[in-house]
Formats: C-alpha cells, sequence, structure tokens
C-alpha cells in the first residue's frame, strides 16, 4: 500500500510539474507575442488611445480683383466632432449637444455616440456662441477643431466666375476649381495626446501655431465695371422678360476679361440653394446660332479676299430670294446695296450672296482662324464648350448660305467677343485670360501672365474697313442707333436669331436669341462688348432689346478707365493705313477721318476690284440658286499715270487708289475729307521729292 502511495505521488507531482512546464510555456509563448510579435501593432494601438493629431487648417488663398479689392476670402471657424469611445453617460451628452448646438436632434446625436467610433462629425463650421456652449459643457471625448469656411464679400458678384469651394475646402466650380492646386494649401497636422477623459493636451509648443497658406490669384476682372454689368444685364433681362441673359466685356488690345455677368445669378457663399441651372456659366457652356452678328466675320473673309470692296454692289432681291427650296428674307426690302449698306442694314440676302462669292472652302477657313468651332481654354474654366462648325464637304446648298447670315452653326459668347476683339484690335486676334498674376503667401508674384497673341487673322485695313461698317450700323439709319454713346463712338453689329427646337431640326415658332455686340470708342478700341438676351418676351430684335444694356455698361465703365470722350460733333481720326513696299498693311503717322476706309468706287465702275453686281445673271424665272452667283467683271479702267519724281494727276481717285499709287513715292501727305480728290498739292506734273509734303482734299459727290 505505501508503494502505491509512493508511486501515485510521484504520478500526481509529475502531472503537476508538467502542467507548471505547459502553463509557463503558454506564458512564454504568450508573452513573445506581445512582445516580438504583436509588438508593432500594439504600440500603434497605444500610441492611438492617448495621440491624436490636430489639423490646424491650412488657409485656402485668396481671389482679388484687378485694383486689389478681395472676392474670395478664408474664415476661421469652429467645428463640433466627437470621440464616442470614451463618452461615458451617452445619452446625457445626446441631449446636452443636441440643445447647445442649433440642427443637431437628439436620436442623430445619439446614433454617433453609439457607434463608439474614435472620431465623428457632429456638425461642420458652427457659430461662435455654440461653440462657446460645447466649451462650457465640458463632456469629455467633445472637441472643437478650427477649420476655414470660404466667404465671399460681393455676394453674388462675379459668381460664375470665381466659382465656389466644397465643405472640405476643395473648389467644386469656376475659378476655385481651375485653380484649386494653387489655391489650395498643404494641411498641417499637429500631433498632441490625451488624457483619460479624451481632453487633447497640447505641449512642447513654442509661440504661436501658424497654419499653411495657399496661394493667392489677381484677376483681369475690374470689381466696379463687373457691378455695372451685372445691373445692366439685370435691368435688361427684367425688363424685356427674357429667360436668361449674359453680358461679357473684354480688353480686345489684350484679351483681357474684364466683367462677365449671367443672369439668372446665384450667392456662393450659398450655392447649395441654388439650382444647377443658375450655378451654370452660360458665357463658357451656353451654344446658340448667332444670326447678324456673324456677318461681320463673314464680309471680313471676303474683303480680306479681295473678291469684293466696302462699295461692292449687291443686289438683294427686294427682300426675298430662294435658295434651293428655302426662301431666305430681310426684315426690309432693299434692292442694290453696297457692301457696307449691307452690313448697316443687316441684309441675310446679301451676306449669303458675299458668302457665295468667297466660297465654302475659304470661308471655313477664314471662321476657324476666326477660332469659332474650338474651345478657347479660358484659364482651363470647366465646362467650355466648343460649338459647331462642320466642315464644309458637309455643307448643302442651304447651309452654306445659312451659315453667311450666322445660322446653322452654334457659338459662345466667349468665341464671338474673341473675334470681334480681333477686328477692333487691327485683326489680332489675343488669347483671352482672366488670372492676371499667382501671388505666394508673402505677396511675392510666383507667376504672371501676359497679353498673348493667337494669330493675325485679317491685315489691319480690313479690320478697319469693317470696322467702318460696324460705326455705320450704330449711326442713323442702322440697326443700333440705341447703341451710341455720347462722347465714345460705337461700332457694332445687332443679332437676331430664332432658336432650334430640341433635336436640331426645326426652328421654334416665337423664340430668339438677341443680340449685341461692340466696342468703342470706335478709333481706339478700349472694350469689346457682347450683350445676349435669350427668349425675350417684350421685343426679340438685337438692336431693340440688347443694345440699352451695352450702352448702360459702356458709358459707365470707360469713363473709371480713364477714357477721355471726344469732342465736337465728328469721330476721331485713325492713322492711315497704306502698303509697304512688302506689299503687307502698314501704318504711317498721318491722321485720317475713319471714315476713309468706306472705299469709293466712280459710279458704274465694275473693274477687278469694283462694285458687283447681280443683275446680269441668268434668269432662272424667279428662282435663283448660289451657282448662278459669279459675278460679272469688266476690264477696269487704269489708274494714274505714275513716273517717279513727277506728282500724278489723282483727280477723281479715292482715298485707297491714293494709297496705292502714292506708296512708291514716299512722300509726307496729309489727307483731308472724305470721298474722292477734289484737290491735291503738289498740282499735277510738279516735280516732288522723297519726304516732300502735300495734301490731298476729298470730297463726297
Amino acid at each position: 500500500m505505501s508503494i502505491g502511495r509512493d508511486k501515485w505521488m510521484k504520478v500526481k507531482l509529475c502531472l503537476v510539474g508538467a502542467a507548471f512546464v505547459v502553463a509557463f510555456a503558454g506564458v512564454m509563448y504568450k508573452a513573445f507575442t506581445l512582445q516580438v510579435v504583436d509588438q508593432p501593432m500594439l504600440v500603434e494601438k497605444a500610441r492611438q488611445e492617448v495621440e491624436r493629431h490636430l489639423n490646424l487648417g491650412a488657409v485656402r488663398g485668396e481671389i482679388f480683383d484687378a485694383g486689389g479689392e478681395r472676392l474670395a476670402a478664408s474664415v476661421a471657424v469652429p467645428s463640433l466632432y466627437i470621440d464616442a469611445s470614451v463618452m461615458k453617460d451617452k445619452s446625457g451628452a445626446a441631449r446636452l449637444l443636441s440643445e447647445a448646438v442649433e440642427g443637431l436632434d437628439f436620436e442623430t446625436v445619439a446614433e454617433k455616440i453609439e457607434s463608439g467610433r474614435k472620431f465623428v462629425w457632429l456638425k461642420r463650421r458652427i457659430s461662435s456662441e455654440e461653440a462657446e456652449a460645447v466649451r462650457n459643457l465640458n463632456l469629455p471625448g467633445v472637441g472643437l477643431s478650427k477649420e476655414y469656411r470660404r466667404t465671399y464679400p460681393n455676394g453674388g458678384m462675379a459668381a460664375h466666375l470665381l466659382g465656389f469651394v466644397g465643405v472640405d475646402g476643395q473648389g467644386l466650380e469656376g475659378l476655385e476649381l481651375a485653380m484649386d492646386d494653387q489655391l489650395r494649401a498643404k494641411q498641417e497636422r499637429l500631433k498632441v495626446k490625451r488624457d483619460n477623459l479624451g481632453r487633447i493636451m497640447v505641449d512642447n509648443v513654442n509661440g504661436e501655431l501658424e497654419q499653411s497658406q495657399g496661394a493667392s490669384i489677381v484677376l483681369t476682372l475690374d470689381r466696379r465695371i463687373q457691378y455695372i454689368t451685372e445691373k445692366a444685364l439685370s435691368n435688361a433681362v427684367e425688363t424685356y422678360g427674357a429667360k436668361s441673359g449674359m453680358a461679357l466685356v473684354m480688353r480686345p488690345k489684350t484679351g483681357a476679361v474684364v466683367a462677365a455677368a449671367v443672369w439668372p445669378n446665384f450667392d456662393p457663399n450659398d450655392y447649395q440653394s441654388a439650382p444647377n441651372a443658375s450655378r451654370r456659366n452660360r458665357i463658357l457652356t451656353d451654344t446658340f446660332e448667332p444670326g447678324s452678328t456673324f456677318k461681320v466675320f463673314v464680309v471680313a473673309a471676303a474683303l480680306e479676299e479681295n473678291v469684293v470692296n466696302p462699295e461692292t454692289v449687291i443686289y438683294c432681291e427686294n427682300g426675298a430670294f430662294r435658295v434651293a427650296s428655302h426662301t431666305v428674307r430681310d426684315t426690309s426690302s432693299h434692292g442694290d446695296l453696297t457692301l457696307s449698306q449691307v452690313i448697316k442694314h443687316s441684309s441675310n440676302i446679301g451676306s449669303l450672296k458675299v458668302g457665295a462669292i468667297l466660297g465654302n472652302d475659304l470661308l471655313y477657313n477664314y471662321l476657324t482662324r476666326f477660332s469659332f468651332g474650338e474651345k478657347t481654354g479660358l484659364n482651363h474654366l470647366p465646362g467650355e464648350a466648343g460649338g459647331v462648325l462642320r466642315q464644309p464637304k458637309q455643307w448643302h446648298q442651304v447651309d452654306a448660305a445659312n451659315i453667311a447670315f450666322g445660322q446653322g452653326l452654334s457659338v459662345t459668347t466667349l468665341q464671338m467677343t474673341m473675334a470681334m476683339c480681333a477686328l477692333a484690335n487691327d485683326g489680332i486676334l489675343m488669347r483671352p485670360y482672366i488670372v492676371d498674376r499667382v501671388l505666394d503667401d508673402e505677396g511675392r508674384i510666383i507667376q504672371k501672365h501676359e497679353p498673348q497673341i493667337i494669330r493675325q487673322v485679317v491685315s489691319p485695313l480690313t479690320a478697319r474697313q469693317v470696322s467702318a461698317m460696324l460705326r455705320m450700323a450704330v449711326q442713323k439709319g442702322g440697326t443700333a442707333t440705341r447703341a451710341e454713346v455720347a462722347g465714345y463712338p460705337v461700332a457694332g453689329k445687332t443679332g437676331t436669331a430664332q432658336k432650334v427646337v430640341r433635336g436640331g431640326k426645326t426652328y421654334a415658332a416665337g423664340k430668339y436669341v438677341a443680340s449685341f455686340l461692340g466696342f468703342a470708342p470706335y478709333h481706339d478700341p478700349q472694350l469689346c462688348v457682347m450683350v445676349v438676351l435669350d427668349e425675350p418676351q417684350n421685343g426679340y430684335y438685337g438692336g431693340t432689346v440688347a443694345t440699352p444694356a451695352f450702352k448702360e455698361i459702356v458709358e459707365n465703365s470707360l469713363p473709371l478707365l480713364d477714357i477721355p470722350p471726344t469732342e465736337g460733333k465728328g469721330d476721331p481720326v485713325w492713322p492711315l493705313l497704306q502698303k509697304n513696299s512688302g506689299g503687307a498693311p502698314g501704318v504711317v503717322a498721318a491722321n485720317q477721318p475713319t471714315n476713309f476706309i468706306r472705299v469709293k468706287l466712280k459710279k458704274g465702275d465694275r473693274g477687278a476690284k469694283g462694285p458687283i453686281t447681280f443683275e446680269a445673271a441668268p434668269s432662272t424665272d424667279g428662282e435663283m440658286t448660289l451657282e448662278h452667283l459669279e459675278p460679272i467683271f469688266a476690264a477696269r479702267p487704269s489708274g494714274p499715270v505714275l513716273n517717279p519724281g513727277v506728282m500724278p494727276d489723282l483727280s477723281g481717285l479715292t482715298m485707297r487708289e491714293v494709297v496705292e499709287a502714292m506708296s512708291e513715292y514716299s512722300m509726307e501727305l496729309e489727307y483731308l475729307g472724305s470721298g474722292h480728290v477734289a484737290g491735291q498739292n503738289p498740282s499735277p506734273g510738279t516735280a516732288v521729292a522723297s519726304g516732300q509734303s502735300g495734301w490731298i482734299v476729298f470730297e463726297r459727290q
């Protein structure tokens, strides 16, 4: 019995020992796991329990107008968050927080607290009074973080260009989106510790904490002119009951955008409340058929190709003209009109005949040179449309006629204004831009945008010939007399285009887009302005509904730019244009009345560069097609006899003919009046030398 008990005791001791060994091994394994295998994970978990990263709040860069006025800024505001993992009395905390902060209901707060998550936003950007109430609660796990809210001090001013910023500080539309990389700063974070109640403890911080700041941008926009433009557009839309409206103001010599207004407008401070349609920048996104404003570019192309001149006579069919199976009509009945009068009276028939003379391929080439059918890339602003300009091989006979007077294609307001700027800028097309410079957080320039030439579309002479026609359209008898501004002579063109039905196959009855596109002062263009009204109800002609807004913009804006008004009753003078020895148009230092570029040819002259008439075209029983529009030319009488060193007889010549004849003489001639030569000094046959001065007097016949 004793031996059996001893054996059993040994067995029990072995079992106990084995149990201790197994337990020790387990402890050692667990210790190894905790200390070696799981150490990184456990250290990170412990760090997360006691440490937090506090966002110091990156400050978004500001936006200024050309005069340094702030258009967009960022202000610091508190935001409320919780760490639900350390909150004790969850129901009580939910009740207190919902009472302290407006817009927080008990059920929502309780649900977020019950989630147990370490970081949950309760409400972003609360008021300072609400923040103080939260602090006084002294609840564990409740914190306030400083964020920045984008604010627009001028409310809806330039809202469609500026765009807006989302709740997380990212640009969502307009320049805020296009320039987001520059405006948005890198978020700075500070590592802090928490106590057992979840309260943040900040230590070892010397001095004031500084937030990082994004770059600021300075625009070409003028806040004063922007206000004038928005007010004028709003008045026009309300007066004429339009569905929407656009107005764009640009500097023709640089391509800078000075003002851009869209109606209906919205307030970017509360962009969520505005429908998407109100937030759309229609100047970039909305395309439309331009109508008669487009005729000027067709005429410019024909003049540049020397297939017509300003006094070319075009028979306008007494207001009705058949093209294939369609009848093209003018608003007024006209017979013979000069090319200048075609623009002045806005003849559809005259314009389509000019397009026919030019030909589809050449017309298309010039329209693309004016940048129709392509995006401008205005500072990468989002949503820009390129418009529609089909290839000539896709044009049917009616299409070609329609395009010549502004239908059958689509454009944007920006494209049209750019093209008119080119004519106002002696034929030079500039690249549009709105950002003048980018500044770092200390105000130093880190990027500067300079005016950039895209191309010379037409010669300076052609540009000024068209400008003279546009001046006639604003003067007595033209379609745009209501656009004239006292002291600031205006040149421009009206447009009234029927709207296309959705699907693009027919036109909507009674729905029009009315517009006016022009520049001023005529002799020294400083501003180019386009006003567009969509579906006006109380009248629909561009000369009636769009010109008053143009006038209001121009007459109030030019004085702000220190542009002095003209004196006297007549138009100011332009430098004389002539061809230099290389054959290219140039500018010399002689002053000339602006109407000199309405080149006059002798009555009845049908020379190679003289009037064109369609009266002798083959009869087609009252119907004419574009194939029948071949001009009939006769031999042109020879010009004056030129003998170097002897003054020629210039009697009866036009200014253009005089310029061409005297281009080889290198004389300093002063040109007086307009029309045909009525007198000259030196007299015919007199010996003359290079650099000799003289004068030529012109009178209208």
